[in-house]
């Protein structure tokens, strides 16, 4: 399938990044000092390695944590934390900056639309100086992977999509007043990407996930699958988008072990469309070559071209 990247052009491809990093500062959109006329962009670019203060550095581009949450509003965070191996979850840093700046903001309440166990929290440096904001998180184990369907907690959907026509959605995806995803860009054996769009999937019972795999012309068709998340991510999109380019698995995704990138990026954005394109671009792929990512711009999710949306890179 001509989506699909071979391991030679992949480490072509990765090798490009160490190259590009060399490129003067002057020559991408932003300030080295960061943000200083305080304009506010749609995309964000932080390279650097402390983690917990980039992903604010992130947010604060964008116009910070205050364009997207209001006082006493329901929160929504959709995680990908389920995975052990290192370069398959997000890094814990990332999801804690984001929590902390809702806490701060005045945040009615910070709801974990999948549920996130206390161990993925553990892996981070700060979890004991954040572990009072950690214990007031709405934790619903209803959604703990894989979810099984209970109407307390989760709605039947009538779809009506391309691929997906029903779907069994936790019912917190449509009640939060505001949606904040945070994926990481790592490899997966079908999508080839993961990233925000993808992780999408975990707002949905195990049962109907597994029609995204099987219930296409062929067992994990990578077209059928690609819609359906797309038709997914249709229903709502997110509020605001953080996807973890850090430290990645660029083979045997989703879950790994596997090979380990580590671009040590994380890019933020209000478009989901062009903050996966980004971010997929910063594992390897070329802009578009994601059929997940052709097809949410087809059905006008968002930019597909990232180079038309404002970027602030530090």
């Amino acid at each position: 399938m001509k989506n699909q990247i071979s391991r030679r052009d992949f480490i072509r491809k990765s090798g490009m990044i160490g190259t590009l990093a060399m490129v003067p500062m002057s020559f991408w959109t932003g300030s080295l000092f960061g943000n200083t006329d305080n304009e506010v962009f749609e995309l964000a670019e932080i390279t650097g390695s402390d983690i917990y203060q980039n992903t604010l550095k992130a947010i604060n581009a964008l116009g910070g944590i205050k364009r997207f949450v209001k006082q006493g509003q329901r929160v929504g965070i959709l995680v990908n934390s389920d995975f052990d191996e290192k370069g398959a979850y997000v890094n814990p840093d990332i999801a804690l900056a984001v929590i902390k700046a809702c806490s701060d903001q005045g945040a009615g309440e910070i709801i974990c639309i999948q549920h996130i166990y206390e161990k993925y929290w553990q892996r981070s440096v700060n979890f004991e100086s954040h572990k009072s904001i950690i214990e007031k998180l709405n934790n619903s184990t209803a959604t703990i992977f894989p979810a099984k369907f209970d109407e307390q907690y989760f709605t039947i959907k009538q779809v009506n999509g391309v691929g997906l026509k029903e779907a069994e959605i936790v019912k917190t995806f449509f009640d939060c007043e505001v949606l904040i995803n945070v994926s990481i860009a790592k490899h997966h054996a079908t999508t080839i990407y993961t990233g925000a769009l993808k992780n999408s999937m975990g707002v949905c019972t195990r049962e109907t996930n597994v029609t995204f795999h099987l219930n296409g012309p062929t067992r994990n068709n990578p077209e059928y699958l690609a819609q359906c998340i797309v038709d997914l991510n249709a229903l709502r999109k997110p509020d605001l988008c953080i996807v973890d380019a850090t430290e990645v698995i660029v083979t045997n995704g989703p879950s790994g072990p596997g090979e380990i990138l580590t671009p040590g990026k994380i890019v933020a954005g209000t478009d989901i469309v062009a903050t996966d394109s980004l971010a997929s671009t910063l594992i390897g792929h070329e802009m578009g070559d994601i059929i997940t990512i052709q097809k949410a711009a087809e059905l006008g999710l968002g930019e597909i071209d990232f180079n038309k949306i404002k970027i602030y890179r530090e």
